[in-house]
């Protein structure tokens, strides 16, 4: 798991650094304690449907946030169901053009390379949360973990992890909830459940695929305003 330490409204958070999620996600504990929740706007709770569903509370649109020496602005999404108190997703990587160096190990941007954390420093929350929680296929036989987001090899599941939900002799189960972290391609059938037009136009204004455009619909209920407004990054 990569993480680096960084500074939410000047309180120390680890963050998870996973470019496989679409948008920067923050737990309302964590967000209580970095004291922005009053900063929260509501208009944009409802439900996140990926593989599964999570609540989201709102979307903090600007508060400032410190990686190494760099203080710079962020948007965050509060939703339930995560065991991370931060997740840095694809959003705000692209925003600020991070790049993950798995050579250096360490997160790159605006001139500064920020180290990863040794595994004793990540926090224990999310170790055992990863070694528990249920899991579902991932599109090559990868197991994603049903409520951090995390990617394991095939087959690497741990045997006491519990799963809901209908099974096969050959597939794993399927949970009864999953945030929108997993990588796993938009259906079809999903996809159909929009008009037309409104993910041309959002592919249009923004320059994103219809894949993009369509999970930012399924997060606010086809809304496409605040879809614009999440896919521009707050």
């Amino acid at each position: 798991m990569l993480y680096v330490n960084t500074e939410v409204n000047g309180v120390p958070v680890k963050a998870f650094v996973d470019s496989g999620a679409q948008a920067t996600i923050m737990s309302p504990d964590c967000a209580e304690r970095c004291g922005i929740m009053r900063l929260m706007d509501v208009r944009y709770a409802g439900m996140a449907r990926g593989v599964g569903t999570a609540r989201i509370l709102g979307r903090v649109h600007h508060a400032e946030i410190k990686i190494g020496g760099a203080v710079m602005p962020c948007a965050f999404t509060v939703m339930e169901g995560k065991d991370v108190d931060l997740l840095f997703g694809l959003d705000m990587l692209k925003r600020y053009r991070a790049k993950i160096d798995l050579e250096k190990n360490a997160l790159c941007f605006e001139g500064q390379e920020v180290p990863f954390l040794h595994e004793s420093e990540i926090p224990r929350s999310f170790e055992e949360a990863e070694l528990n929680e249920p899991t579902v296929t991932g599109p090559n036989g990868e197991e994603i973990g049903a409520k951090t987001g995390a990617v394991r090899p095939k087959g690497s599941a741990q045997a006491g992890a519990s799963n809901a939900g209908p099974s096969s002799s050959s597939q794993p189960a399927q949970p009864q909830a999953q945030p929108i972290a997993s990588k796993a391609p938009v259906s079809s059938a999903s996809q159909g459940a929009f008009p037309r037009d409104h993910i041309q136009q959002l592919t249009g204004m923004f320059g994103c695929t219809e894949q993009e455009a369509t999970q930012a619909l399924e997060m606010f209920g086809g809304n496409v305003e605040h879809a614009a407004s999440f896919l521009l990054g707050g």
